[in-house]
Formats: structure tokens, C-alpha cells, sequence
């Protein structure tokens, strides 16, 4: 009895470790962007064949926090989204990451081009 409990002791903590490292972000988090150009990143990662369902209202709501940040007024999405691979294990990708843009605006839908001082 005493053996089995000690390589239980000794194999749940690993495989807890080996899960934890399966999980994916739980959202958009902020990826960076240029000030200058007024873009903002956002992205979130998920493992290989468990690519979750995201909220484009999270993302646009965390750029648009952004812009308001820099001093502008909205973030537009600019169309498409960027899809790489964050960790390649045995020739396939384990770990995929999803990368949008946003434009910051002045609020009347034109781009705002100013330099940050």
C-alpha cells in the first residue's frame, strides 16, 4: 500500500503539470501594437486541434482601451487575423497563435495619423 501511494504522490503532481501545459489562454490579451501608427495587437493562444470559440467583442473591447489609452477615440478592426505557430513538437504544431489588428481612430472613421510626444 505504502509503494502505490508514494507513485501516486509522485505522478499526480506531474500530470497536473502536463495539463496545465495543455491550456490555453482564457481570452484576448493584448500583443502590441504602434503607438505611432495608431494599431493595436491583440491575441490568444490554444493548443493544437482545441481552438476555442473567441469573442470578437472581448478583442475589440481591449483595443478600443488601448486607443483610449493613446488618446484616440476607437478602434477599428482592420479585416483578417494572423495564425502561427508558437511551438512545434515531433514536425507538428502543438501551440497555434491568433493575432488581430485594430486601427485606432478619431471616432469619425478617419484614421488618425499623429506622432506620440
Amino acid at each position: 500500500m505504502s509503494r502505490s501511494l508514494t507513485m501516486l504522490q509522485i505522478l499526480l503532481p506531474s500530470l497536473l503539470v502536463l495539463l496545465a501545459g495543455c491550456a490555453s489562454t482564457r481570452g484576448w490579451s493584448a500583443a502590441g501594437g504602434d503607438r505611432e501608427r495608431g494599431v493595436v495587437r491583440v491575441s490568444y493562444e490554444y493548443p493544437e486541434f482545441h481552438q476555442p470559440d473567441m469573442s470578437d467583442s472581448q478583442a475589440e473591447a481591449l483595443a478600443s482601451n488601448r486607443c483610449a489609452t493613446w488618446g484616440f477615440s476607437r478602434a477599428e478592426p482592420i479585416a483578417g487575423q494572423i495564425r502561427q505557430c508558437a511551438n512545434v513538437d515531433g514536425g507538428n504544431c502543438n501551440l497555434w497563435t491568433v493575432t488581430r489588428e485594430f486601427q485606432c481612430t478619431d471616432g469619425s472613421g478617419q484614421y488618425v495619423t499623429r506622432l506620440s510626444r
